[in-house]
């Protein structure tokens, strides 16, 4: 069987990489070919999306091409057996890609990490995002024969259109992970305490929203606030001492094994309840000790004081961070028993069999 994968976006995304180009080797295993259809090359996307300093008319080049590349796949659907779109076809526009993709190839798959059908609080008024159309996922899902769905309240949404939905949560390469945390040990030296956030350049805002608690951590303790983010050139921290890299394929995980405390901030909207906390999965099983927000899948994610912190006030995120850096100790049981709860939940191997049952009876 032969499978053309529609990523949105290029490798170095968690969302390409972790919910359709990790299993590739466990798909051709058991039979199954998969393809990437990627938008741009790899490089392309690099320069003018991760690392953040795209203009306009940059960014309406590089769309263009998106576009163009995407359509050609399109009309050649018809060469697999089933076609998997992630997220979106293409981000702007009426639902005119997906409907001839239906034409070209019907056995279509929708699978997202994300809830698409939502609008963010913080998108941005720009006349690029006036021409995201929101609402035709919508007709994806619809047409689509089986609807892979990373968390439970994205779902519930799709089971109003569609019958055929599985919640197929994010998951990570476990032995990925530890030589990750093993090569982190091996060259880590001792110094400030090391609080982290990784993520993408838009979710900057979530840092940014914690930077007078962090300010006053900084005040009182020896800490550095390390950001590994495409976006790393826009860290805004006045009065933090800050260690801002890029994320890369090659040592993103590494930096972040490095983390002493990780961070999960977020805003408490529709968008964020529903979605999957993909960072703290990696922290988890990178065994670094997490406080995020009570907000949506995080809150489930984590057993408060079990295998992390939750934290919703300022006061509390003040809190529960200083608990960390003053208590090693509490650091370890919370690594500890956060690593166990990926390895119970969230691996490959636990979910990898769920993606290929999906896939199988989408094409029967």
């Amino acid at each position: 069987m032969r499978v053309g994968f529609f990523l949105l976006d290029g490798e170095t995304n968690a969302s390409s990489r972790h919910r359709v180009l990790q299993y590739f080797s466990l798909l051709r295993e058991h039979g199954i070919q998969p393809v990437a259809c990627r938008p741009v090359p790899e490089a392309i996307y690099q320069r003018l999306v991760e690392d953040g300093r795209h203009t306009t008319g940059a960014k309406a080049a590089f769309y263009s091409l998106f576009l163009a590349k995407r359509a050609v796949d399109v009309i050649r659907a018809d060469r697999f057996d089933l076609a998997v779109i992630q997220r979106d076809l293409f981000p702007f526009g009426p639902p005119w890609l997906e409907r001839l993709l239906a034409t070209r190839n019907p056995k279509l798959v929708y699978d997202t990490d994300d809830a698409t059908y939502v609008r963010p609080a913080f998108t941005p008024d720009t006349p690029f995002q006036r021409l995201r159309h929101f609402d035709k996922v919508v007709d994806l899902v619809r047409r689509a024969r089986w609807v892979s769905a990373a968390t439970e309240p994205i779902a519930v949404w799709a089971q109003r259109y569609n019958p055929n939905v599985s919640v197929v949560p994010m998951a990570v390469d476990l032995h990925e992970y530890d030589r990750a945390r093993r090569a982190a040990a091996a060259t880590t030296v001792r110094g400030p305490t090391v609080i982290g956030w990784a993520g993408t350049a838009g979710g900057l805002r979530y840092l940014h929203a914690l930077a007078p608690v962090l300010r006053d951590l900084a005040a009182r303790h020896d800490i550095v606030v390390r950001v590994v983010s495409g976006g790393y050139r826009r860290v805004c921290l006045p009065g933090v001492p800050v260690d801002a890299r890029p994320w890369r394929p090659a040592t993103g995980l590494i930096d972040m094994a490095r983390f002493d405390i990780g961070l999960v901030p977020l805003d408490d909207s529709p968008f964020e309840q529903a979605k999957f906390p993909f960072k703290l999965l990696q922290y988890l099983a990178l065994g670094v000790p997490s406080v995020s927000a009570r907000v949506g899948v995080a809150a489930s994610l984590i057993r408060d004081a079990d295998n992390g912190l939750l934290a919703s006030s300022a006061d509390e995120w003040r809190a529960r961070m200083e608990a960390l850096i003053v208590d090693p100790s509490l650091r370890q049981r919370l690594a500890l028993a956060g690593r166990a709860t990926v390895a119970a939940r969230y691996s490959l191997e636990r979910v990898g069999p769920l993606l290929m049952d999906g896939l199988i009876r989408a094409a029967a």
